[in-house]
């Protein structure tokens, strides 16, 4: 017993006092259970297997001679929201290369849809030393621009002690977040803010909030997903669609979670009464539940269709709902459906997804009212954009949609925040 409380004590005093060095040493010991967690990720389908060596840092592609910037972005919520990030430094400086590194699969296919030919893509390492130091030794990167709320200590560290600008963009993190910050901060002494340059952040509550935790160099701008570009839109597959739909009423649920379709099946059962030939779309966040929506539907006596087997024929789509099994083409979807439904909302734990993605259609849109992510940008379009708290308020949305909306020019239109992002980024790329 007393030789435990000894460990501790001097675990405790070495992360305190030097927790640089304290997890360098221990990070190696986590490899197994690492290793361990990445074949169950494989198993569901949540990393690519053929490029599965790049999470342990080593590199698939050859890098580029000249400056790199590294840009790290999680998922797809991410990585969309970087894309004008990543034309603004290309326009600005044609010969500079770009490493994007995504940690989901999904992530990866939106670079290889919109950014095959601009960045080269890599899966990011996970944060052990040994497999962060051997990627940034060979990446060699000028400057790492991190999206949103990437805060991996060993990354940080080593990112600092080689003198490489680190940057936060979109910077936001969530209550729960921020209380273990500030734990980790009062008990064990590290900051890892106050190894950024800088760090830009879209509200002063946020702004305030990071300060506290050691952070300098802050700025507030608006939040990048105001100035990402509308969704791509594949002209053939849109006339497809119109064609399979024919003049069907229809409505669009997008980026469902686990418990969210249940919710929205049983809001088409409602909205069924009303208009019987309804034909409810589901874009499910991740397309590999698609069988499991699949059951979900079926198990309710509704006749279910899935896009990817449909788009391959020339059949009218008659049954009630169709499961969209594929990523990168809500655009021809925003083209078509009026009327949308953003989730990621409608229970509590998600914090919601981006609603300004069909408003750049001038879709009319609603969302639920678990939406913590998206404070900074929800008053902006508050007017556009409804809020729908129950199954029956969905239905309500849904019916005097798809009877009496008319798209024109929205609200959206008139938001124009590009100029200060291209401002302060132009700063940040002239300093080297």
């Amino acid at each position: 017993m007393l030789l435990l409380a000894i460990i501790f004590v001097a675990l405790y005093l070495s992360l305190r006092f030097s927790p640089k060095k304290l997890l360098r040493f221990f990070s190696p010991i986590f490899i197994p259970f690492v290793k361990i967690c990445i074949a169950f990720r494989i198993k569901n389908g949540l990393e690519n297997k053929f490029r599965i060596t790049e999470r342990f840092g080593l590199p698939s592609q050859k890098r580029p001679s000249g400056k790199l910037i590294w840009i790290h972005a999680v998922s797809v919520g991410e990585t969309l929201s970087v894309i004008p990030i990543i034309n603004e430094i290309k326009r600005q400086k044609p010969d500079i290369s770009i490493l994007l590194t995504t940690m989901t699969v999904t992530a990866a296919q939106q670079v290889e849809q919109r950014l095959a030919n601009e960045v080269i893509h890599q899966f990011v390492p996970f944060d052990i030393f040994p497999w962060i130091r051997r990627f940034v030794k060979y990446w060699k990167p000028s400057i790492a621009m991190f999206i949103e709320s990437e805060l991996w200590p060993n990354t940080l560290f080593y990112l600092n002690e080689k003198n490489i600008p680190i940057y936060l963009l979109n910077a936001r993190l969530s209550k729960r977040s921020l209380a273990r910050m500030f734990f980790v901060r009062k008990y064990f002494g590290i900051f890892p803010f106050s190894l950024f340059s800088g760090i830009f952040t879209t509200s002063i509550e946020m702004k305030n909030a990071i300060e506290l935790l050691g952070a300098h160099n802050l700025q507030i701008l608006p939040n990048l997903k105001f100035v990402s570009d509308k969704l791509p839109v594949n002209e053939n597959n849109r006339k497809k669609l119109i064609g399979k739909i024919s003049k069907r009423k229809t409505w669009i649920a997008v980026s469902t979670h686990p418990g969210e379709e249940r919710i929205i099946v049983q809001a088409h059962k409602m909205i069924k009464q009303e208009i019987p030939d309804i034909l409810t779309i589901i874009a499910i966040r991740h397309p590999s539940r698609v069988s499991e929506v699949h059951s979900l539907v079926t198990d309710e006596e509704l006749s279910v269709c899935i896009y990817s087997e449909t788009r391959q024929n020339s059949k009218h789509i008659s049954e009630d709902l169709l499961l969209i099994d594929e990523m990168g083409c809500l655009g021809e979807f925003f083209e078509i459906v009026d009327t949308v439904l953003v989730c990621g909302s409608l229970i509590p734990g998600i914090g919601g997804h981006n609603f300004l993605e069909p408003l750049n259609f001038d879709c009319n849109v609603a969302t639920g009212r678990y939406i913590e992510n998206f404070t900074d940008i929800y008053p902006y379009v508050k007017d556009c954009c409804a809020i729908v708290n129950t199954i029956s308020e969905i239905k309500d949305f849904v019916v005097e949609s798809v009877q009496e909306y008319k798209r024109s020019a929205s609200h959206m239109t008139t938001l124009n925040f590009k100029a200060e992002w291209e401002k302060e980024l132009k700063k940040i790329l002239d300093a080297f």
